[in-house]
């Protein structure tokens, strides 16, 4: 996870009868984190993309 504010919080209340919860909301932070790098990564590449340049001298 890379929000270590966050990740120190949830191991505070992690308690043994939430640690299954506490594992799940993780585990689905850190797929959020990933998608929203991928989608940066590919929103990053459109904008700098030499085409999109182009295309803007075209019209």
């Amino acid at each position: 996870m890379r929000n270590t504010w966050l990740q120190e919080q949830l191991a505070e209340i992690s308690d043994e009868k939430y640690q299954f919860i506490v594992a799940e909301a993780v585990k689905y932070i850190e797929q959020l984190e990933d998608d929203n790098e991928s989608l940066q990564v590919a929103l990053e590449g459109n904008i700098w993309s030499p085409k999109k340049w182009n295309e803007k001298a075209e019209k």
